[in-house]
């Protein structure tokens, strides 16, 4: 890509970001967010859910055999 294509590129980012009214914007940033895994998956992967899982189903089972 050449930098004129690059130029190019960004203008036109930057044009549609403008044209963009901005409760539009806003809303699509909201969006983003939401669909955004949470800090800790973000940060540690898949072991604060396998942790979560695993102290659920302790629970349950002592709650299980309390009665």
């Amino acid at each position: 890509m050449s930098s004129q294509d690059y130029l190019k590129f960004w203008v036109q980012r930057m044009v549609r970001y403008m044209d963009t009214p901005k409760a539009e914007r806003e809303e699509a940033k909201q969006k983003r967010r939401a669909q955004r895994p949470s800090w800790a998956f973000r940060w540690f992967g898949m072991v604060p859910f396998g942790l979560r899982m695993y102290a659920r189903k302790q629970k349950s089972r002592l709650v299980k055999g309390d009665s």
